[in-house]
């Protein structure tokens, strides 16, 4: 088995489109998406004067004082809040662009409503302060809810400094994050994904070389030969991520988490990602014998796509957020970030039970063609 991973490596390692497409490609895609796409985080416009109307459809007195007291303390010189008892006018005005926005509040618990105009830049403004106000009036309830005698200390912050520095704090996340930390993170997602075809080519490229009948007959078990050939690919799994990892770090100078433990993590993250696509390719090499080129490279590719992998800045709602890719971001991104490993370790698991399933079909795939 150690000679069959050592193969492996080498035959990795010897082929030059592996090289470039695994090791090369993603280092420089790093690079020049990281460095052309900077200015894409940049304000695309000015946000100029808000004019939002909004209406209160609740008998709840503490919910009525919450978004009372939030208002007048966002309203000021460029946002303007207007309370109507009827908002059907409000959201015609804000249909045809007389105002930016239509509000309403309404039920308890407190449901808010946006009807938006059509100003893109200003619908994400309000939507914005409005999500400001779900999370603070969240927070609030669950003070009141487990310790209610914060909220007179709360009150008084304005009068008492020290106060203000205990209960107001903000959140250090560790550094400063740049396009290049985007792509650092999603061009890991890339690799991960694509390595699909490493898994398909294990067994496809045997056949295709003429050496897949040494195997057959080899004096070897075949489930046990197959398992090698699996595990023959952990040291390019490795390689690849590594590689990528350090040098977009020390090379570009991109950031990934702030610590050694969460780095670690993150690469774990990966290196589980990329082990069951591999073992997903090996199933189709075994079981489907067409050019995984045809079918499964522009599937992986259209799903990187339209999961956010090379654009940020494309997401379609209902699509976007149910896709691996991004659901695989959206974990890396959260240990990288806030050093959270939830969503992390819920696809951990769910790769560890698929693997678990491929390796089964993959050994049950090799015996019915050695019979065959």
């Amino acid at each position: 088995m150690i000679q069959i991973i050592i193969k492996e490596t080498k035959s990795f390692l010897r082929d030059t489109t592996n090289l470039f497409f695994y090791l090369i490609f993603p280092v420089v895609l790093v690079f020049l998406l990281g460095n052309l796409l900077t200015y894409m985080d940049k304000a695309e416009e000015t946000i100029g004067k808000l004019r939002i109307h909004y209406s209160i459809e609740t008998y709840d007195m503490a919910d009525i004082l919450a978004i009372e007291g939030f208002i007048s303390e966002v309203e000021g010189h460029n946002i303007i809040f207007e309370r109507r008892e009827n908002l059907d006018d409000a959201i015609i005005l804000a249909g045809s662009d007389d105002i930016d926005g239509a509000v309403l509040f309404t039920n308890s618990p407190m449901e808010i409503y946006i009807y938006e105009g059509s100003s893109r830049i200003k619908n994400r403004t309000i939507n914005a302060i409005m999500n400001g106000f779900t999370q603070i009036n969240k927070a609030v309830n669950i003070i009141v809810k487990t310790n209610p005698k914060a909220l007179t200390a709360i009150a008084d912050l304005s009068k008492s400094p020290e106060l203000q520095q205990e209960f107001i704090e903000p959140k250090d996340l560790g550094v400063s994050r740049s396009m290049l930390d985007y792509y650092a993170i999603t061009m890991l997602s890339m690799l991960c994904f694509m390595s699909v075809i490493i898994g398909a080519m294990c067994f496809m490229g045997e056949e295709e070389n003429g050496t897949i009948h040494r195997l057959k007959i080899a004096p070897v078990n075949q489930v046990k030969l197959f398992f090698a050939k699996i595990l023959g690919l952990i040291p390019q799994i490795f390689l690849q991520i590594s590689i990528l990892m350090v040098t977009s770090v020390f090379i570009f100078g991109a950031k990934y988490a702030s610590n050694l433990i969460d780095n670690i993590y993150l690469l774990t993250l990966f290196f589980v990602v990329t082990f069951t696509i591999i073992s997903i390719g090996a199933v189709y090499g075994l079981c489907i014998n067409i050019n995984p080129m045809i079918i499964i490279f522009p599937l992986v590719w259209l799903i990187m796509f339209l999961g956010g992998t090379y654009s940020k800045e494309l997401f379609i709602d209902g699509l976007t957020q149910a896709l691996p890719t991004y659901k695989l971001q959206e974990a890396a991104f959260d240990i990288a970030i806030f050093g959270r490993y939830e969503r992390a370790n819920n696809i951990i698991i769910v790769c560890i039970i698929i693997s678990i399933i491929m390796l089964i079909l993959g050994a049950l795939a090799v015996n019915r063609k050695v019979k065959k």
